[in-house]
């Protein structure tokens, strides 16, 4: 009974890990196709905070945040 368990655990797992390795290709196919969005190229975007707020206060611009959850490598 044990080596059943432990055998379909490791099963569950082996399949887990494909779906997820198959879910993070799919993700970065999304990611860059939507960088060639007009949206996203039409923007001078930055990654980080720090670096936001210094080309706000010297060009007097808002900040604009965009987040997401599903293009995130």
């Amino acid at each position: 009974m044990k080596l059943r368990i432990g055998t379909l655990t490791t099963s569950l797992l082996m399949v887990a890990t494909i779906a997820m390795a198959q879910d993070d290709a799919r993700m970065e196919k999304n990611y860059q196709e939507k960088l060639q969005k007009k949206f996203v190229k039409k923007i001078e975007w930055v990654t980080t905070l720090a670096e936001a707020r210094k080309i706000s206060e010297k060009k007097g611009l808002p900040i604009l945040a965009y987040f997401t959850r599903s293009y995130s490598p």
